[in-house]
Order: C-alpha cells, then structure tokens, then sequence
C-alpha cells in the first residue's frame, strides 16, 4: 500500500494538456474587432512625362514644367476597420473614404524681340479627389503590454468618386505701365480628367492602448501609388483649362495619413464579466 501515494504524485506530476485544453488556449488567442477610424490626410504627385498647352520659342522644354507642392493643404478620411487577431498578427481591412488634395503652379511669360518681358501670367492649380479606399493590411504588434506598438503594411485599392479643380490666374502687363490684374477663378469638375482607379501599397506604424474591452489606436500610414491616375484621352479635352493652358502631366499620389481609431471586440471570451480576453 505504500507504492500508492508515490504512483498517485507521479501520475499527477505526469499531466498533460490534452487537445481539448490546446483548443481552448487557441480559442483565447483568437478575436474579431470592429469599429471606426478617421483622421487627416496629406498627398501630393509625382510627375512623369510632362505636358503643356503651350511650347516654348526658345527651345527650353523645361521651362513650362509646373512646380509641385509636397504635402500641402490637408484633406480627411473617415471609414471602419474589421480586424481579425491570432496572439500577436493580425489581418486588418479597413474600407474608407478619403479626400486628396495636391496643388502645383507654373509661369508663362512674353518678350518682346529685345527679350523684355511684356506679360506675364501666374497660375496655381488646386485638386480635389475623393475616393473610396479598400486597404487590406498585415499587422504585427510588438509588444504585448497594456500599450501596444505596431506596424502594419499592405496594399490598396481606390476608386475615384469625385474630383474638382481651381485655377487661380493673376498677372502683370508690362507694356502698359505694370499694371497687375487678376481673372475670376475658373472651377471645374475634373473627374473625366482622372481614371477611374488608384492601386498601390502601404505601411505604417502606431500603438493600440486597451480602455477595458475597447481598443484605442494612433497611426500614421504612408500610401505609394503605383499607377498613373491621370486620363491620357481626355487630357485636353476640358476647354476651360485648356483655354487657360492647363494640360495634366502624368501624376502618381503619394499621401500621408494620421489616423485615429476605436476597436470593439466582436466576441466574449470570458462571459462572466464580459471581457474580450
């Protein structure tokens, strides 16, 4: 009767997690969250081949290029987020609807046969575009404390919904004395200028802090596109811009986004006191 208290401890020293205890911690690692996410959005373009309504007289192509401006004037975005999470990965798709907004300027002069300038016209350019943004995101969280950094990248895929634009022209007539003037606005809508899609990748980084079962995140996304967005067939075909000189150059976006979200989970792993986890 003595082996037994021994064989009882040894049985007991013995145990093992049997699958159904294994399936039950897989179990707790899994959850689905839902919510919503906005922020501010920054873009700007990338040039390719370039164009213009006029040519120059003296053989320098490059003086008709347009000036860009970086990551100027601020648009918004606003969408969800349905995110499935495994311990630390998770697969994130977060549909939204982003405005972007670019702007570039450029100068035309006229000489005289000295090489005076005897009129000068100043145009600045601004666009507005609005998409339909369906973003499909890895993420990976680097720690796994109460805050919670990550990084996450993917792809996207944008369709457009509605584009603008306003052209500002002012200039100088010099043959008259100087005198400055300036023309109305001219404001269009642009989306027969643009195609219909916009393709490209994206990374970010951020950090997730947990307010019971809700999940508070701050991130910060940039966007490479990778496709030419403007509409080569219609590119003189808007006669107001045209009239006013204005053809688009070959454009790629690029755009920096700052984005504020909340996450609430989609399931009670603990259904006593309700908590996620």
């Amino acid at each position: 009767m003595t082996l037994f208290p021994g064989t009882d401890a040894n049985a007991q020293g013995n145990k093992r997690r049997t699958p159904t205890s294994r399936r039950n911690a897989e179990f707790l690692e899994k959850q689905w969250w839902i919510g919503v996410r906005g922020g501010l959005s920054y873009s700007k373009v990338k040039p390719g081949d370039r164009y213009s309504v006029f040519s120059s007289t003296e053989g320098e192509p490059n003086s008709l290029d347009k000036k860009y401006n970086g990551f100027k004037g601020a648009g918004a975005l606003a969408g969800l987020e349905l995110t499935f999470t495994y311990k630390t990965v998770s697969l994130s798709f977060q549909p939204n609807y982003r405005r972007q907004r670019f702007s570039y300027s450029n100068r035309y002069e006229w000489k005289d046969t000295s090489g005076v300038v005897t009129f000068d016209l100043n145009y600045k350019q601004d666009h507005q575009l609005d998409y339909i943004e369906l973003p499909l995101l890895i993420k990976y969280d680097i720690l796994k404390n109460a805050i919670k950094p990550y990084v996450q990248a993917g792809f996207y895929y944008g369709i457009l919904s509605t584009a603008n634009k306003k052209v500002e022209i002012n200039g100088t007539d010099k043959a008259s004395g100087g005198t400055e003037f300036k023309q109305p606005d001219i404001m269009v809508g642009a989306k027969d200028l643009f195609i219909r899609s916009s393709i490209g990748f994206m990374a970010g980084a951020g950090v997730s802090y947990d307010v019971g079962n809700i999940k508070v995140l701050l991130d910060v996304n940039y966007r490479l596109g990778t496709n030419n967005i403007t509409n080569r067939k219609n590119r003189y075909t808007n006669n107001a811009l045209s009239g006013a000189g204005d053809a688009l150059d070959d454009l790629k976006l690029r755009n920096i986004s700052i984005n504020l979200g909340c996450l609430l989970p989609m399931r009670y792993v603990n259904a006593n006191n309700f908590r996620s986890r």
